[in-house]
């Protein structure tokens, strides 16, 4: 808005409560109005703390004060054992699924799903929309399934059905081929049939 002539560096010390506000629908002023420069009521902190004071001296006077304004519902103590088990949780989480066919999910599903686009001569990319989509999964932990895996995600540029070029995130079918001969061959480090640990 400063290059359309609103700049709020010119507003003084002394205008205090002076607002430059961008309409949000109709105003007095019209429907293409841009901005308006406004001055609300201004109270001074001290005047602020005076009317809450006396608020809160009736509150109490009536008996409706509650809360931690009343000295209830102090801040909890941390419970130190307690939040030790919740952060060592994660180290107990279960490994992958592993398919009768050898490979762990979703790694397998992905290989099903694209059947013979993974194939050398298949397809080169795979969007990650389309896969998520396909197999019904949820997108942030597929991303985070498939990295311990091996395949993390990139982006790269696919044809539109109107004849455009966007960018989008997906996997190249190649590094998806290598984790499939990496999960059938046992070559996956830490990653085991069976066992508890991920990449």
């Amino acid at each position: 808005m400063n290059t359309r002539g609103y700049d709020s560096s010119r507003l003084l010390a002394s205008h205090k409560g002076v607002g430059i506000l961008r309409p949000n629908g109709e105003t007095q002023a019209g429907a293409d109005v841009l901005a308006l420069t406004v001055r609300t009521y201004y109270m001074p902190n001290e005047d602020w703390r005076t009317i809450c004071q006396r608020g809160r001296a009736l509150r109490e006077d009536a008996g409706t004060l509650t809360g931690q304004a009343a000295g209830r519902d102090l801040v909890p103590v941390l419970d130190h054992a307690a939040a030790a088990k919740a952060i060592g949780a994660g180290a107990d989480l279960p490994g992958p699924i592993w398919r009768p066919d050898g490979l762990p999910e979703p790694l397998g599903a992905v290989a099903e799903y694209l059947g013979e686009d993974l194939d050398e001569d298949g397809r080169e990319f795979v969007p990650t929309a389309e896969l998520t989509d396909a197999l019904d999964v949820e997108p942030t932990a597929f991303a985070r399934q498939m990295a311990g895996l091996g395949c993390k995600p990139t982006r790269n540029r696919v044809p539109t059905e109107d004849g455009d070029v966007r960018r989008v995130r997906g996997y190249f079918t190649a590094d998806i081929r290598a984790a499939v001969t990496h999960a059938r061959s046992g070559d996956f480090g830490s990653l085991q049939h069976g066992g508890t640990e991920q990449l």
